[in-house]
């Protein structure tokens, strides 16, 4: 059970987009990812099959690699106070985390005027809000003092969702200063989780000559979306046990390819951009939309009996978090401009925010870069983008909004970093008369 928790609640999350630093960086198709109305600057281009791009991100309120590995290691010592410890944190701590890894991505110009794309990617996106007791579910029980037993963990708040996604992304330029963008999602729903209610508990019992049991339940409801079926000798009647393993120990082999395929939804972004001047303004809204399980979508039910039942084949819809984009950029030189951006994804009960200030520009044909400021969760970060022509056509990028955590990861609050290697040909600069 405890394996169980953690891997859901911890692991899970870090298999998981940067960027506000790569939204408003020159040549880059990746862009519309975040605005499908900005038009890539290059007739066509391809994203390299498994190298085309991967962004990741996650963000955690209470602490970090170093605080959890001092509790861990201390909890246990004499005159260590985990209780005074645990409080520093607040009454609750938050984890949001994003990823995307490209498996295949490609857009062209259409006549003058438009512009498409396609993308088919592997998404995942977690949020979770929990009583700062979580870090106790982390450490040995055995080290625990007796007196702090029982654990008692409440209002667990989990969403996850994973799914393979192909987009396909059409751009169209109105007249000299709008042009909108529209990409409609076909999603292959993976593995969504979404909690209600959760208390988890832990119960110390002696079992003589210095050993010890820990009995562990939940309460509350766990809404669960897979793409295979539970491990069905773990259910007796309505009842799970999971001792026996959530899936079955065999399942990788038994996976088939079109297990992946079997539920399906759609999602929707749209955006804009409007010219003024030397300005460009943009707004974008993505995710809109969820995700649907008709087959292997389960409803876990944990009572004060220690006992958690199951309702199998159910019908069941998890939320993709929507985000919004507002950003505006203004071109100062011909080969400079500088931006703000403000970024916004909604949870239910809450949301994550941050506004990034960046300049963007060319060091002659080869190298683009972007220096950015970053403000919001609990983070101020420098960061730092770079597009290298290493190869005629083929450009390689790196990016991060957090280039000082980064370098000391094991004390960071929030981890970002996107990289990969593009294709692109017939590049004209945005600047008229200017070509790349």
């Amino acid at each position: 059970m405890k394996r169980t928790i953690i891997v859901i609640s911890v692991l899970i999350p870090f298999l998981t987009h940067a960027q506000n630093t790569l939204y408003f960086m020159d040549r880059l198709p990746q862009s519309s990812n975040y605005n499908p109305a900005i038009v890539p600057n290059a007739r066509f281009f391809i994203g390299l099959p498994g190298l085309g791009g991967y962004s990741a991100q996650a963000y955690n309120s209470g602490f970090h690699y170093n605080w959890l590995d001092n509790f861990i290691e201390s909890v246990g010592n004499e005159g260590y106070n985990p209780d005074a410890v645990v409080r520093s944190i607040g009454n609750y701590n938050r984890f949001f985390s994003e990823t995307r890894g490209n498996i295949l991505s490609f857009g062209f110009k259409r006549k003058e005027k438009g512009y498409f794309l396609f993308n088919a990617s592997i998404n995942s996106s977690s949020k979770m809000e929990v009583a700062s007791d979580i870090v106790y579910l982390l450490t040995d029980f055995d080290d625990i003092a007796p007196d702090d037993f029982p654990i008692v963990v409440d209002d667990i708040d989990l969403l996850t969702n994973n799914y393979l996604s192909l987009g396909f992304t059409y751009s169209h330029i109105i007249d000299d200063n709008l042009t909108l963008g529209i990409t409609p999602h076909i999603n292959f729903n993976l593995m969504g989780i979404q909690t209600k209610n959760i208390s988890y508990s832990v119960n110390r019992q002696e079992m003589g000559n210095d050993d010890y049991d820990y009995d562990q339940s939940f309460t509350g409801e766990v809404i669960l979306g897979l793409y295979g079926e539970i491990n069905p000798d773990a259910v007796e009647g309505n009842i799970l046990n999971l001792e026996e393993g959530l899936l079955p120990d065999n399942w990788p082999e038994n996976t088939r390819f079109s297990d992946l395929f079997r539920n399906k939804s759609l999602s929707l972004d749209i955006g804009a951009t409007y010219k003024l001047n030397e300005w460009m303004f943009s707004a974008s809204v993505l995710n809109i939309g969820a995700s649907h399980w008709k087959t292997n979508g389960y409803i876990l039910n944990g009572n004060s009996n220690d006992e958690i039942t199951i309702r199998e084949n159910e019908k069941i819809k998890i939320g993709i978090p929507p985000q919004i984009y507002l950003g505006a950029k203004r071109q100062f030189s011909e080969k400079w401009n500088y931006a703000f951006l403000f970024h916004n994804t909604f949870y239910k009960g809450g949301s994550n925010a941050s506004a990034t200030l960046s300049l963007n520009g060319e060091i002659g044909k080869i190298l683009s870069t972007s220096v950015s400021y970053t403000a919001g969760y609990k983070f101020d970060n420098i960061g730092l983008g770079f597009r290298l022509r290493f190869l005629p056509g083929t450009d390689l990028f790196f990016i991060t909004d957090n280039v000082i955590q980064s370098i000391n990861y094991k004390n960071a609050y929030r981890l970002s970093a996107a990289v990969g290697i593009n294709l692109s040909f017939g590049i004209k600069n945005e600047t008229p008369g200017v070509d790349g």
